[in-house]
């Protein structure tokens, strides 16, 4: 990973953690879930910042999940494409969800699991590159492959700004409170910042700040392909 890129994660990870700190104050001695945990470090940065007193995570991969139990995290090994979470219905306070979602075809039923724990009033911060980053969009219009969904890489969805916005608040189950983005790649965080700020559907990742409403969750009318009336045949 080149260094602008790893400057790019950064000023997710710190976008994140100032969402959480600004939410901090709604949740007493919070739970905090962390879907696609990795080994840990922005889930430890992450439950400081929000004050929990629990930190739970889902990781798929043992060396890494082995590394975030090291951290204090409480990970469960799930596949997010075909696995249930193990905690019961309303037990979180809040949910993380950086740069996951864009891995996974079936996104249906994470979104369904993560909104399932969630306690009423909870909080969702959910994150995935921007398909329509201004770099994105140069790449295009020059006639090459976004680098948000290269051919060979390990995305296989791609969001725009928008988008992503409407498919966190599809149906009642979220209230999106904030859709912002950070990083403005290949620019330096100096000029990123401003930039992303004053124009967000063109930043490099896109974050969603939602809350839990009584509302039914509406992904899992899509895992069988169900869509007004039609079929679809992403899933056997």
């Amino acid at each position: 990973m080149s260094e602008r890129c790893t400057e790019v994660l950064v000023e997710v990870g710190e976008a994140i953690e100032r969402l959480l700190r600004g939410i901090a104050a709604e949740h007493r001695e919070p739970t905090l879930l962390d879907v696609g945990c990795w080994e840990g470090e922005l889930s430890e940065r992450c439950g400081a910042a929000l004050g929990a007193r629990r930190m739970l995570g889902v990781e798929v991969y043992e060396e890494p999940a082995a590394a975030a139990e090291r951290r204090g995290l409480e990970v469960a090994r799930v596949d997010l494409e075909s696995g249930r979470f193990p905690w019961p219905d309303g037990s979180v306070d809040v949910v993380v969800c950086n740069q996951v979602l864009e891995h996974l075809k079936n996104v249906w039923l994470p979104m369904t699991e993560m909104h399932r724990v969630l306690r009423p009033g909870g909080h969702a911060v959910l994150s995935v590159p921007n398909l329509a980053s201004l770099h994105n969009r140069v790449l295009l219009a020059l006639g090459r492959q976004p680098t948000s969904v290269r051919v060979l890489g390990p995305h296989v969805r791609g969001y725009a700004f928008a988008e992503f916005r409407d498919f966190v608040g599809l149906g009642d189950a979220y209230e999106v409170e904030r859709a912002l983005s950070a990083g403005f790649y290949p620019l330096p965080a100096a000029w990123s910042r401003p930039l992303s700020s004053l124009w967000r559907g063109a930043g490099h990742t896109t974050i969603v700040l939602a809350r839990k409403t009584g509302g039914a969750p509406p992904w899992l009318d899509y895992i069988e392909g169900e869509v007004e009336g039609g079929m679809q045949t992403f899933y056997p």
